[in-house]
């Protein structure tokens, strides 16, 4: 009678394990299946001299440093897709770091930037942001330590209700794209009240979601009327006229 109860458990717990691995997979399988993948010319830039991977970590070093800036990924999109914005962001004197997330998911690795501060500790000004996920993923960590922060960006983002920065007093400059039909538009507009009042808001006429990174067409998104190109390089020439 023990053996059978005790082989009955056995099986008992084989299944449930089975099961566990079944679900495990099934959600990794979902999330490879959602990912988008950075474009070639994207990925294509890992092999510049100025970019280094050090762990997880993309770095991007300047020919001489003004400032840091934390780069978080858009739920679901690889990081070699913001590598054209890092890139054209180090062309003018910023050290830019990607982390990856885990399951390519910001909200998991919020605290992100507190490990990079460690391991590449400077005095230039730090700055933190992303886009879409990655974005609201900042602001979650920026609430918090805003004593180690000196600004913060935003593309096709904004704030969620558990990070309030109404009353801080850091630059913030958030970007959207008039033919962005991925962002909640509504909750945007109603999200301006929890950022700061000194806020920079910049409008990229033309522009879209998909188009702050190389990662394709995101679904559901609206057609741009602007290249890639052009819409990263509004935002670089307007952050760096906010950073300096």
């Amino acid at each position: 009678m023990k053996n059978w109860i005790k082989d009955h458990w056995k099986k008992i717990i084989v299944s449930f394990l089975l099961i566990i691995l079944l679900i495990i997979g099934g959600i990794l399988t979902y999330v490879q299946s959602a990912t988008y993948s950075a474009m070639p010319e994207a990925v294509a830039i890992l092999e510049d001299e100025a970019v280094q991977t050090d762990g997880n970590t993309i770095v991007i070093e300047p020919d001489e440093a003004l400032g840091n800036v934390v780069l978080y990924q858009g739920g679901f999109v690889e990081k070699e897709a913001y590598l054209p914005l890092a890139k054209a962001l180090s062309e003018k004197g910023y050290r830019v770091f990607i982390p990856q997330m885990p399951l390519n998911l910001a909200i998991l690795g919020v605290n992100r930037f507190e490990d990079i501060v460690e391991a590449y500790p400077s005095e230039l000004p730090w700055w933190i942001g992303g886009h879409s996920l990655g974005g609201t993923s900042a602001l979650l960590y920026a609430v918090d330590h805003l004593n180690e922060i000196d600004g913060v960006f935003l593309l096709a983002s904004y704030p969620s209700d558990g990070a309030d920065l109404s009353q801080a007093d850091i630059p913030v400059v958030s970007f959207f794209a008039t033919n962005d039909e991925v962002i909640n538009q509504e909750r945007y507009e109603e999200s301006k009240a929890l950022l700061p009042e000194q806020t920079e808001y910049e409008v990229i006429e033309g522009g879209n979601h998909s188009n702050f990174g190389y990662y394709g067409f995101q679904k559901g998104d609206g057609e741009s009327t602007n290249t890639r190109e052009q819409q990263l390089d509004q935002v670089v020439d307007y952050f760096q006229e906010v950073a300096e």
